[in-house]
């Protein structure tokens, strides 16, 4: 992988200092990326000026003013729609597993969740985030500074795996709580009861939440591409079988391939989008969800 796509590859993610470099990385490779950009002005209009200060993106610079005053200043920008957006980040057990790839899956999640904050609070969006197992364990308000993210970021750096998944209950409490309508994101492997998740999602479409689900799963997860005799572990109930994985490969596909198929197909008929997601992968796949849904918003 070269060029500025490589800062969207979780291996070389996962290389780095922490999640303020991750989510910066991630956010400036996916932009450079996009030639040209459909999303080119998108949601900001031009307003002002303010000086330049360490850490501002380097592509807001005004060059013009520069060549006049010899002074760096930064474009600001008049948000044309504030959103709250909701970050719901399935913190469960099994979001540890870690197959022959370089991160887990909450590792994964954990990096988009700090690249979507990073993105949205440099838009002037409102962001919230929960991690949440069988109920939500940390919880940062919805707020909109940019200064806001460093509190995002260090509930994503503190962040271990723990407990059994338990969505209804956690989609019912956000529902509940969520006083503004707003875009919820949803980061899971949905290891729990198909009809409880559809339960939870329901509530959030009848309050006219705007949904996206980014279903997360490792390479391993999703192919069964392992040799020999191999001790299965689950990772919420500690229960333990072994197998030949090769006599299963091609059913266990075909049932991963149904479930994924029936969770999008529900989602779509309540107007929830749904995005597949594969750990070995890089998130500008992720990235492109969500503006693609953010644009159609506005």
């Amino acid at each position: 992988m070269t060029g500025t796509r490589k800062y969207l590859d979780p291996a070389t993610l996962s290389k780095l200092a922490n999640m303020e470099l991750i989510a910066r990385c991630a956010v400036e490779g996916f932009y450079a990326g996009l030639h040209p950009s459909p999303f080119h002005g998108f949601s900001v209009e031009y307003s002002d000026h303010r000086a330049y200060e360490p850490g501002d993106e380097l592509r807001f610079l005004d060059w013009k003013m520069f060549g006049r005053s010899d002074k760096l200043y930064v474009k600001q920008f008049l948000q044309e729609t504030n959103v709250p957006v909701y970050i719901l980040l399935d913190s469960s057990k099994s979001m540890s597993f870690k197959g022959a790839g370089p991160v887990s899956k909450l590792d994964y999640a954990s990096y988009l969740a700090a690249a979507l904050a990073y993105l949205m609070l440099t838009q002037g969006d409102s962001v919230s985030l929960a991690c949440f197992a069988e109920r939500i364990r940390t919880h940062i308000p919805a707020k909109s500074r940019r200064s806001h993210l460093n509190a995002i970021l260090t509930a994503l750096q503190g962040n271990r795996p723990a407990g059994q998944t338990r969505l209804e209950e956690v989609l019912h409490a956000v529902a509940e709580t969520t006083h503004r309508r707003g875009l919820v994101l949803l980061v899971s492997d949905l290891l729990d009861d198909a009809g409880d998740i559809y339960s939870g999602l329901a509530h959030l479409k009848y309050l006219r939440h705007d949904v996206i689900i980014f279903h997360t799963f490792d390479d391993q997860e999703i192919n069964l591409n392992y040799e020999g005799l191999v001790e299965f572990e689950d990772l919420e109930t500690g229960g333990r079988v072994r197998a030949f994985p090769q006599s299963l490969q091609e059913t266990y596909r075909e049932q991963v391939d149904a479930f994924t198929h029936e969770v999008e197909q529900t989602a779509g008929k309540s107007e929830i989008d749904y995005c597949l997601l594969n750990t070995s992968e890089p998130l500008d796949k992720a990235l492109l969800a969500y503006l693609f849904k953010r644009k159609r918003m506005m």
